[in-house]
């Protein structure tokens, strides 16, 4: 479902096409910090499983957001 509003000017705003962009942003960011987090820290820490798990889970919802 989309919320299309117009604006005062007459342009149309996209709300879901605004807010997956936004999504897109922070899932990339936030893989390019678990990449670097994993490049970082000892592979015997204990975060490593979880910081794995997490890595996943974002791929799983970028791809979710280019469907």
């Amino acid at each position: 479902m989309s919320h299309r509003m117009t604006n005062q000017n007459g342009a149309v705003n996209d709300h879901s096409s605004t807010m997956k962009i936004i999504s897109l942003l922070h899932v990339t960011l936030a893989q390019a910090f678990y990449r670097w987090a994993m490049s970082e820290i000892d592979p015997m820490h204990p975060d490593v499983p979880r910081i794995m798990l997490r890595q996943k889970e974002l791929s799983d919802r970028a791809q979710r957001l280019f469907v």
